[in-house]
């Protein structure tokens, strides 16, 4: 039976983050299910505070429907589950969706290549607690260039509206259809530094020519967007 979020109720905010916990719970369990290693009831409860290392009362939270992860545990969870963010989030659409209303914020989380992503849920006043903008995407990391900084697992959070360099910063950039995590240095002669925070990679400089649409696409290089924040996983 799909969970529908209905909106204009005075306790209009109090009942979505109840029913966004309890499908969290219910996909949750659904997912250790399949996975077939942890039983059922209490030791459920032990079982899921040993594998994510947290306290059985917020291992119980979880599965109760009255708790939540962290944002930054999300990947983490659906890794160890062998699922998705999506489904711990939504469920399967396949079978049984839930219904998620339009005020709650779609981020997109995709890897290197952009090909394969997957949808990440939210709470608008999620992402203001945390400073971040509306319309922010998150890429999954699977390199160790720019360590320490990132390292391959972690996630990088960015905002797509930011598709030129005007300052120096840590950018997303599209090199032949593969996307790079660059630390950009801006000179006062307008070279442009690509610079690995890994010292096994060399740093590469630029003009910005090398940043014109007019540059064949097997050449040209683009700005996908500035990253503003980091999930570190594991650390």
């Amino acid at each position: 039976m799909n969970t529908v979020i209905r909106l204009g109720e005075p306790d209009d905010k109090t009942l979505r983050q109840k029913t966004f916990r309890k499908q969290f719970a219910d996909n949750l369990n659904a997912a250790l299910d399949r996975r077939g290693a942890i039983p059922s009831g209490y030791g459920r409860v032990i079982g899921v505070a040993e594998l994510f290392g947290v306290s059985q009362n917020t291992a119980a939270n979880w599965l109760k429907g009255e708790g939540v992860p962290e944002l930054f545990r999300l990947p983490e969870i659906a890794e160890t589950l062998n699922t998705t963010v999506e489904q711990l989030v939504v469920g399967d659409r396949g079978t049984g969706a839930h219904v998620i209303d339009e005020h709650y914020t779609v981020i997109d989380v995709h890897g290197a290549d952009d090909d394969e992503s997957h949808a990440l849920y939210t709470l608008p006043e999620t992402l203001r607690e945390l400073g971040l903008p509306n319309g922010i995407r998150m890429m999954q990391v699977f390199s160790d260039d720019m360590d320490p900084y990132v390292r391959s697992g972690d996630v990088v959070v960015y905002d797509p509206r930011i598709n030129r360099i005007h300052a120096s910063g840590v950018f997303i950039l599209n090199i032949r259809d593969t996307l790079f995590v660059r630390r950009v240095q801006c000179g006062i002669r307008g070279d442009i530094r690509l610079i690995c925070d890994n010292n096994r990679f060399d740093d590469e400089l630029l003009s910005e020519a090398d940043f014109d649409a007019g540059q064949p696409d097997d050449k040209r290089i683009d700005v996908v967007g500035c990253v503003m924040a980091r999930i570190l996983i594991g650390r």
